[in-house]
């Protein structure tokens, strides 16, 4: 024959017990609340990156548009100036009108230094070489020689657009601009672990929240049942023979 003896847990223990968990859970959510900052911070710079990126892109399309017009505004001048073909001058016109349009076509635009740069070449090279030169052309007979006092206001009117420089320029802002939505990237590919870590310490917190209830209610049953000695969590066990 044997009997067991339980030795109930001390309320004073399962009060230590829950508020040690307790602590626990404070604890860790701490933690996870970091973690999940920091991995939405890092989120939030992507988002920005790319954000920026595709102002960028938006920008690089405005500038190379109107940089391509203003190439074309040229091929049509002088076109014009070969053959005295009037349908060139259309072709200037619309070019020109479309390049102004794309300067002010938003406030980025308004403020983009390139794209006004190119609105400001395009309209001091149209009002010193390109009308006045349309004007005396119109004075000749077209499918005829140009004379040569016509062909020396030609060499004289100012004709370097600059246009390698600028695309120059619009490819450079376009490379910078994808090399830091790269580099974000790169950097939020090596910051992933705050996210696993913040889920594990959820995950311990659940465990915390279950041990500190147990706790709470075994601290419970020994306050409205002071006199019994079954009600610990954690009984001992002595067999006597």
């Amino acid at each position: 024959m044997s009997s067991t003896l339980i030795i109930p847990v001390p309320p004073a223990k399962l009060a230590r017990a829950a508020w040690l968990r307790v602590i626990g859970v404070l604890l860790l959510g701490l933690l996870a609340a970091v973690a999940l900052a920091f991995y939405g911070y890092e989120l939030y710079q992507l988002n920005g990156a790319l954000s920026k990126y595709q102002q960028a892109m938006l920008q690089h399309q405005m500038r190379t548009e109107a940089i391509n017009r203003l190439s074309e505004m040229d091929v049509s001048f002088n076109r014009y100036l070969l053959d005295g073909n009037s349908a060139n001058t259309g072709l200037i016109q619309a070019d020109k009108q479309r390049i102004e349009q794309l300067a002010q076509a938003n406030s980025d635009a308004q403020n983009d230094k390139l794209l006004q740069g190119v609105v400001a070449t395009e309209q001091k090279w149209y009002a010193q070489s390109v009308q006045p030169l349309i004007e005396e052309r119109r004075k000749l007979a077209a499918g005829q020689g140009l004379p040569e006092d016509f062909l020396a206001k030609y060499r004289a009117a100012p004709q370097d657009l600059q246009i390698v420089n600028l695309e120059i320029a619009t490819e450079n802002a376009h490379r910078e601009a994808l090399q830091t939505l790269q580099q974000t990237q790169d950097q939020l590919r090596w910051r992933w672990l705050p996210f696993p870590l913040a889920g594990l310490a959820i995950i311990g917190m659940l465990w915390l929240v279950i041990g500190a209830v147990k706790n709470v209610s075994y601290l419970k049953q020994a306050a409205e049942n002071p006199e019994e000695e079954d009600d610990g969590p954690e009984p001992d066990h002595l067999d006597a023979k």
